[in-house]
Formats: C-alpha cells, structure tokens, sequence
C-alpha cells in the first residue's frame, strides 16, 4: 500500500452508507429537473414517435417526457437498461402509471434492435458513466435511428458540489493526493462532447449543444455537506485515507463554506436549500 492508501478498505465511522435513500435526499429535484429540460429538446413530438430511453435507470427520462405529452397513447418507448434491479423499478413505474413503455434488458452497447427503428432517443444523466466515453453506446443509437431522427443528452457544465469536494481534500490530505472525481472534468467540455458524438456516427453540423441552468432544492446546507463528503470524499482512486477520519469535521465545514460560497447558492424556509447547477444538452440529428 503507498502513501495515499491506495486498495486501503477503511471508511471513516463518521461516512454515512450511500443508501438510495440518502442518495435522494442529496438530489433532491436534480434529476427530475434535468430530465424535464432535456426531453423539452425532443418537443413537439407526433403521433407515432418511436422513442429509446438509453440507460433508463429507474425512468427518469420517461417520466418527463410522458408529463410534457398531452397524449402520449400513440407514442412507443423502449426503456433499455443494464442493471436489473433498475429495470424492475422502471417496469413497474410503467405498470403503475400507465406509461407507453416497455421495458428491454440490455446492454446498450450492443443492441438487439434494427437499424432505422427509432424516431428519437433519450439520455439522461448517463453519458459519463457509460464505458469508452459512451461512444459504443452512441454508435448503437446512429445506428437504430431513422434517418432525421433525434438524439438529446445531457452532461453537466457546472456542478457546485463538486469543487467544495475537491477543496476538502486539497487542505486535508497530503500534497498531491488524488482528487475526487477528477475525471469528470471532461464532460463539461464542448468540444470534448462534440468529439465522441462525431465519433459515433453524428456530422459535426448536425449537433447542437445548449447550456440550461438547473436550480436544485435538497435538505440542508449542514446535512449535505456531511452526506456529500461520505458519498464523494473516497471517491478519488486513493479511497479513503487513514487519516480522513481524524479531519472528518474539518473537511466538512470546508464543504460548507465552499458551498455557502458558490454562485446560486440560496437558504429556504423549512431547513432546505437550493444550489444552481448548469446542465449542457446535446441535440444530434442522424
């Protein structure tokens, strides 16, 4: 093992367990409003739309573009999806709100489907986590879209909870320990976005990449602060450090005040509060 702990299993008795639950409360509406402002992209849709909802997670993607159609009975939506577990939650959220979905296991890299088969496909929050820079998961979508068909995506420009994280374990932790999350950078990049979509099949003048302001309401600033520093402050690829629990109250009032400190940042009533992120979204059109 070196210096920074790399393949270190320890976790500091103050982290919090990343449980679905908790990870809710961080996003408070995040994801749901960033799903509405992408599928707004797609909009107007007509009667017959073909629709892929890549790595539909639990359905957040589905969800907003069912509630922007007034009557989506004449629209078809292929919720494809890897992960099992996430399916199940999707099939059922399609079951219980009646949604023109059906839902596909999976892997998107490679896809079981016809060429030209889709009108429009939808990603929402999954770009980063995709393997390869998404790009065989992208070439799958040219690949089964019609020609004049639609792909929207999104990825994040700015996110506030990130620099607060990365700050914590600068003034922490030893010089020149690996940061959390550093690799993400990437994908607030336009041109690095506008490369994996060319890539993938897309014409470089047939991509329109926008930037769409995200206000977050989540709990308060003292609960995030710790929840996100358990959630994200092993997130580097050193894990956590032995010492990350002797300066577990330091690091978090460091994310406090660099989230206090961030632009859009605005205390609510009722112990909430709201952070202002910055989405880009993608339009590609095959």
């Amino acid at each position: 093992m070196d210096k920074f702990g790399f393949d270190n299993p320890y976790t500091p008795s103050q982290a919090h367990a990343p449980t679905p639950q908790l990870h809710n409360e961080l996003l408070g509406d995040c994801m749901n409003i960033l799903a509405r402002e992408t599928v707004a992209e797609m909009l107007p849709l007509h009667s017959g739309s073909t629709i892929i909802d890549v790595a539909c997670g639990t359905g957040a993607g589905t969800a907003a573009l069912v509630a922007q159609i007034k009557d989506a009975t004449n629209l078809s939506i292929k919720g494809v999806e890897w992960n099992e577990e996430m399916l199940a939650t999707y099939a059922q959220k399609a079951k219980d709100n009646s949604w023109p979905a059906e839902a596909i296991h999976q892997d998107v890299q490679k896809l079981s489907i016809a060429d030209d088969t889709f009108s429009h496909a939808i990603g929402t929050a999954v770009l980063s986590a995709l393997p390869r820079d998404a790009v065989p998961a992208l070439r799958e979508v040219y690949r089964t879209l019609k020609p004049g068909g639609v792909a929207v995506f999104n990825s994040w420009a700015h996110v506030p909870n990130m620099e607060p994280i990365r700050t914590a374990s600068r003034l922490t932790r030893p010089q020149g320990s690996p940061l959390p999350r550093d690799k993400m950078k990437k994908w607030e990049d336009h041109n690095f976005l506008r490369r994996i979509f060319k890539q993938s099949g897309f014409e470089d003048n047939r991509i329109a990449i926008l930037k769409r302001e995200i206000v977050v309401t989540t709990t308060g600033v003292d609960r995030y602060a710790g929840l996100l520093w358990s959630f994200l402050g092993g997130s580097s690829t050193a894990g956590w450090l032995a010492a990350d629990g002797e300066k577990w109250e330091e690091a978090v009032a460091i994310v406090k005040e660099e989230l206090v400190k961030s632009d859009g940042y605005r205390e609510l009533e009722g112990g909430k509060m709201q952070l202002k992120f910055v989405a880009n979204v993608i339009v590609a059109r095959k």
